[in-house]
């Protein structure tokens, strides 16, 4: 079994660095292009870690693929034999139009990782410059922006 990482943890992974954006241990369902989703089996002795990637898009991985990395780190993809269980997950997603000038992905995936990398952290960050729902609101709008998908919701 490989190192566990958590929620916010900056990784190396075979398709780029990004960011956990949730760590699965019960079997869920992954969206996929088009309408499709992919079955990934979890457990405590063996997660499943969906990262939201640098470059565009998310994945799905487990520990062995990953290695601890930091967003600024040029030599970041790991060269391993294995591979992601799922395809990069794309989708346009434009819920964060309202986003402070200047921002892009890469200052969305820094901010998941400074605030532990998930969405209750955020709604707790955010309560502070909102109300709960519009907090809340915003908040799903960025986990979207992450995974580059709305079909996490109700998933996990």
């Amino acid at each position: 079994m490989g190192t566990r990482y958590e929620e916010g943890d900056v990784v190396a992974t075979p398709d780029g660095r990004g960011v956990v954006a949730a760590v699965l241990t019960d079997s869920f369902e992954f969206p996929q292009e088009g309408d499709e989703l992919a079955e990934v089996s979890a457990s405590d002795d063996q997660p499943a870690y969906v990262v939201g990637l640098e470059s565009v898009g998310s994945a799905v991985y487990r520990a062995s693929t990953l290695e601890a990395s930091d967003l600024e780190d040029e030599d970041a993809t790991e060269e391993t034999d294995d591979e992601a269980l799922t395809e990069v997950v794309d989708e346009d997603v434009n819920g964060l139009d309202s986003l402070p000038e200047g921002w892009d992905r890469d200052s969305i995936l820094e901010y998941w990782s400074s605030i532990g990398g998930s969405w209750e952290s955020c709604v707790d960050d955010m309560t502070d410059k909102f109300e709960e729902e519009r907090a809340k609101e915003h908040c799903s709008a960025m986990k979207d922006e992450v995974i580059r998908s709305e079909r996490w919701r109700n998933r996990f």
